[in-house]
């Protein structure tokens, strides 16, 4: 994630956010006064600085790491049973020799080496498999705590799978600042804005359903119910796919619809259905 150098910054001293009512419920978008930075502008402004990750994001990571360990539970536990099931059938045969020894063979003194002999193999055998299996037990139990901490990382990071506008971006963290413009009500802003440019897809961060939500001051807008809640992009230049989405599946386009005077998606995250919160630290690790 990269932000935007100081030198192009915006001006403190002007307004720099728009707000829309959605319901009774004011919702905060755009970053960007009117006429603040033109469009053209604002998209060399992307190309220049835009994040484009060098790695993959850290939520990305996490899965994958998660997938290895659980990959690698199951080939040692086929590499245990495979090894446990031959040493089985070595223990088996040395049962099967020791069962034929006849009584009378008990006396003789070089029956009874080759006897100790097999059931010293025996013994030896035994405790191979024993402790093999100990082995393999303490193994996958360390490999389990890994993946239990992963998936305990990941529930409570890892609610967006991927960044919502998929291409060169930046993700302002701009939740929380007070907006204060002529006509406009005085609210606090309950999103992020990621700006790219104009026709960047947007995609759905989770499984869930995607609804259009376009209203006036947020233009073309889009909702996206989760199990743990629903995510709001507004200012999209045009739709995407709608109903029943994966994660990763373009939703929209990155446009200025509505009161944005440049191209970027309004990003806000309502969990459990709610009010919004930050959602900077969640973009964070997938951005």
């Amino acid at each position: 994630m990269v932000d935007l150098p100081a030198r192009l910054s915006f001006s403190p001293d002007v307004p720099i956010e728009d707000a829309h009512t959605e319901g009774e419920v004011v919702v905060r978008t755009s970053r960007f006064h009117r006429g603040l930075v033109p469009a053209a502008l604002l998209s060399m402004i992307l190309l220049l600085v835009g994040s484009s990750a060098t790695a993959a994001p850290l939520v990305q990571q996490r899965t994958a790491q998660r997938r290895q360990l659980q990959h690698r539970v199951a080939q040692i536990r086929r590499v245990s049973s495979g090894t446990t099931h031959r040493l089985t059938r070595e223990v088996a045969k040395l049962d099967r020799a020791l069962a034929v020894v006849s009584p009378r063979s008990m006396n003789n003194g070089r029956w009874q080496r080759v006897i100790h002999d097999l059931a010293q193999q025996r013994h030896r055998l035994l405790g191979n498999v024993q402790r093999r299996g100990h082995q393999t037990s303490a193994r996958i139990a360390a490999l389990q705590r890994q993946i239990g901490s992963i998936s305990s990382w990941l529930r409570q990071w890892g609610v967006f799978k991927t960044c919502p506008v998929s291409g060169p971006n930046t993700v302002n963290n701009d939740f929380g600042v007070l907006v204060q413009m002529p006509g406009v009500p005085v609210h606090i802003h309950e999103g992020n804005d990621i700006t790219a440019n104009t026709g960047t897809p947007i995609v759905a961060p989770f499984d869930g359903t995607a609804v259009i939500s376009p209203n006036v001051l947020g233009g073309l807008a889009v909702k996206v119910y989760g199990s743990a809640g629903y995510v709001y992009n507004a200012h999209l230049e045009s739709y995407g796919h709608l109903g029943t989405v994966r994660a990763g599946e373009v939703i929209g386009y990155v446009g200025s619809t509505g009161d944005a005077s440049g191209p970027h998606d309004h990003f806000e995250w309502h969990p459990g259905n709610g009010s919004a919160v930050d959602p900077n630290p969640l973009l964070s690790v997938v951005c």
